[in-house]
């Protein structure tokens, strides 16, 4: 309702595919990105139509968020309840995935992480999300198929190459180990 509070505000984006000059898709990739899909008008209005200030953390970035199963069950399922419900949620998936006759291997990707990384870990002098790398670039538009347009008028967003993985899954195993020794 009021378009000049929207300076002040940070869309933190989890999702979108790679940038071709920074990044080289996975093998078998699909074009439309799996969260850019879920709601491709809400994409446009934010890149297209906005604007928001955005910190994008693309297909390539999130992927780097692997937790190995090991992890999982030395790290975070003899942490109390909670970790034993997180690890459970998990092995849900990955028996759903399997019954499809797919195989999730030996990782997971905790793709909606970066957003505590970036956000919440920051540095404390000069606060940035100075442990992870980004580049400035022209925010793209996106057409009706989620796909990306090159928009040389578009305004700079930051858009996320390389994640502090060890910091945020650091962070994470501490605070439920924490949060566990408290109840």
């Amino acid at each position: 309702m009021e378009p000049k509070i929207a300076d002040k505000i940070v869309v933190v984006w989890i999702g979108g595919p790679e940038y071709l000059d920074l990044s080289t898709p996975p093998p078998g990739f699909t074009p439309l990105e799996y969260n850019l899909g879920i709601d491709i008008k809400a994409g446009q209005v934010v890149f297209n139509e906005s604007n928001l200030n955005i910190w994008q953390i693309p297909r390539n970035a999130y992927r780097q968020t692997l937790m190995s199963y090991g992890e999982l069950i030395t790290k975070v399922k003899p942490e109390g309840k909670t970790g034993a419900y997180l690890t459970k949620k998990i092995e849900d998936l990955m028996e759903r995935v399997q019954k499809l006759n797919f195989h999730i291997g030996e990782t997971y990707i905790m793709g909606d992480s970066p957003l505590v990384l970036v956000t919440a870990l920051q540095s404390s002098f000069e606060a940035d999300s100075s442990s992870s790398s980004y580049v400035l670039k022209n925010a793209p538009k996106i057409d009706d198929n989620g796909l990306y347009q090159y928009n040389p008028k578009g305004r700079n967003i930051r858009v996320y190459t390389q994640l502090d993985t060890r910091l945020m899954f650091e962070d994470f195993y501490t605070k439920l180990k924490l949060f566990n020794k408290k109840n």
